[in-house]
């Protein structure tokens, strides 16, 4: 366990040093302030944008030009990368602003959208979200100044940052667990050819196999020939080692499992498992397996393949 904390830990801190040496704050600020179109915030009064009038006072007062405090939907029609710029003063994260204001800033904040051009009214429902946290953040500190604003940016490309990197290990997870089952049923000589989204499995055909999500794997049995395909196992797949997050990751895999027949037999592999996890997988009676004995050892591995298909599935004899 420890050394795939370690490991986990050691991937995190690269790609979040790597992130930060990118400058991306900087790159975003200088778009900003080197933005030359006349922007007007008053015509249709501040309200409109989001922005309230102490805020904007006390801007003013500072002498800083309002489209470095302030988002205008016309600045990020123009440049959609300048959301990361608007988001991190605001410290919002990517999930809330979609939440709220309907829209994927994600897109427009990555590289491959740099020139594309967005929805006017998307800009203003995203200018109006950002204006209105911004002005809560200025109204709500003691002697704001613009370096409390940036430093609020860079935080906000760490949080970003880390976010991103749970899903990625999340992914990648997903991905060797199901490239190895593939690599195991086909080394077992288990009949296998695949159906539009699944993987139809043995002589007799009535047993498939899906990847996807909620759950990350799904076993399906056909109860007579032509008859309805009825779930018997589903699998979660967690492979995030932050103790920290692993209520969080246990509520996504309840949900998930709520929403299978209650003879569902529902199986989880996990990154860390910790003691209130603990308590809670076996009040929920889940068969679960350490993501790193699965993936490292052969004895992990084989422990979790007996359980799934000679005693759950029962695609083979004992």
């Amino acid at each position: 366990m420890a050394d795939s904390q370690r490991d986990g830990a050691r991937e995190r801190a690269l790609v979040l040093s790597k992130a930060i040496k990118r400058r991306d704050d900087l790159f975003v600020r200088r778009l900003v302030n080197k933005f030359e179109e006349d922007l007007d915030y008053l015509g249709d009064g501040l309200e409109t944008l989001g922005i309230s009038k102490s805020a904007w006072e006390h801007v003013r007062s500072l002498q800083i030009e309002a489209k470095r405090v302030f988002a205008h939907p016309t600045l990020l029609r123009r440049h959609p990368e300048t959301s990361l710029y608007y988001r991190g003063m605001a410290t919002l994260s990517l999930k809330l602003v979609k939440s709220i204001a309907r829209t994927n800033v994600d897109a427009w904040e990555s590289s491959g959208y740099l020139g594309h051009k967005v929805k006017l009214d998307a800009c203003q429902r995203v200018a109006c979200l950002y204006n209105e946290m911004l002005s809560a953040i200025i109204e709500a500190t003691e002697q704001w100044t613009l370096e409390d604003g940036y430093r609020n940016l860079l935080s906000a490309i760490a949080i970003t940052q880390d976010g991103k990197i749970r899903n990625l290990i999340g992914k990648r997870a997903e991905n060797a667990i199901q490239g190895k089952l593939l690599d195991w049923i086909d080394a077992m000589n288990i009949p296998m050819y695949e159906e539009h989204l699944f993987f139809v499995l043995g002589e007799a055909k009535n047993l498939r196999m899906r990847f996807g999500s909620e759950p990350d794997i799904l076993f399906e049995k056909q109860k007579e020939q032509e008859g309805d395909w009825i779930p018997e196992v589903t699998i979660e797949i967690k492979g995030g080692t932050d103790p920290a997050g692993a209520l969080e990751r246990l509520g996504a895999i309840k949900k998930s499992f709520d929403q299978t027949p209650a003879r569902t037999e529902n199986m989880a592999i996990l990154g860390v498992i910790t003691p209130s996890m603990r308590k809670e997988l076996n009040q929920m009676r889940i068969t679960d397996f350490n993501l790193y004995d699965l993936l490292s050892t052969e004895e992990g591995w084989n422990k979790f393949v007996e359980e799934l298909f000679f005693h759950k599935l029962r695609l083979l004899p004992l």
